[in-house]
């Protein structure tokens, strides 16, 4: 019997639905340590960062020029998924799969910006930012002198890594760059030469984005034990970070930002009231955020 139009309509419908279902089931954390920025064409140069009064006052004149010999760039990508319904299962009325797939597709549209981003974070360690050292290295240049914005012995530490991120202000530490949302379509004309040819319909969306650094100074990683001591110890480095002029840049730490393996010691450190029934100093100093895409 022929698929009729009313069947690939309500097949279409279905799909969507489950898409959205599982696009608004999903927990994203990315505005949690990264500002969501516009993009209108293929790339975006930072530069535009030294026009905004507020960062000019507040990082000064060299870290700018800095910025802007080295022309930081973040260049948007294409990201798509797809389903390929089987033009049988259709008329067999087979399409539970299919909606699982499609609410599958809809959850990770939601959290690519979480996987690309909080990635991104933890590649820190070996890619560059706008002053073009590491994200996170021991010489950044800074005032008359050089600063780490890293804890411990990047050389040696080989534990999970982890950040202490400043997100008070209106430009965060990381920037995720939008140029095309994710939409979900549909390519089910039962006329086109693919679904003839292939008997089967496609259901895709696509979006064009990317993420990249803002201000290594609002951030602070480390691969060594989380303690007490570290993160103290990151806290203090924030605290320390001055604009060229040697004034403070008012840094204090507002997020920590831990993978799987830190996550219990992420609770006990700042979401415990009293340790050994001492009252723990940096409770509730810092918003814990806990991501399985840090690695």
């Amino acid at each position: 019997m022929p698929i009729t139009a009313e069947q690939l309509r309500n097949m279409t419908t279905g799909l969507s639905a489950a898409y959205q279902i599982g696009f608004d089931g999903a927990e994203s954390q990315v505005e949690k340590i990264a500002t969501i920025l516009p993009s209108s064409t293929k790339s975006e140069d930072y530069g535009f960062l030294g026009s905004w009064p507020e960062i000019k006052e507040w990082v000064g004149d060299r870290q700018l020029a800095t910025l802007a010999k080295h022309g930081y760039t973040i260049t948007n990508k294409k990201f798509e998924s797809s389903i390929v319904v089987d033009k049988d299962d259709v008329d067999d009325d087979l399409l539970g799969q299919y909606g699982l797939q499609a609410q599958t597709m809809g959850q990770g549209v939601k959290l690519f910006p979480d996987k690309i981003t909080f990635s991104l974070l933890c590649s820190g360690f070996s890619e560059t930012c706008y002053d073009g050292q590491y994200f996170f290295d021991t010489d950044h240049p800074m005032a008359d002198g050089i600063v780490s914005n890293i804890v411990g012995d990047i050389a040696n530490d080989t534990g999970e890594p982890w950040f202490l991120l400043d997100c008070s202000r209106p430009l965060k530490p990381m920037v995720f760059q939008e140029r095309r949302k994710f939409e979900f379509k549909a390519l089910d004309d039962m006329s086109s030469d693919h679904v003839v040819l292939n008997d089967e319909y496609i259901y895709a969306t696509d979006g064009r984005n990317n993420s990249g650094f803002g201000f290594w100074q609002m951030a602070i990683g480390s691969k060594a034990p989380l303690t007490k001591e570290n993160l103290n110890a990151a806290r203090k480095k924030l605290r320390s970070f001055t604009n060229d002029s040697g004034e403070p840049l008012g840094l204090k730490g507002t997020v920590l930002v831990v993978g799987g393996d830190n996550e219990s010691v992420g609770e006990d450190l700042v979401l415990t009231e009293k340790i050994n029934g001492t009252n723990n100093t940096l409770f509730k100093k810092f918003d814990l955020v806990v991501s399985e895409y840090i690695k």
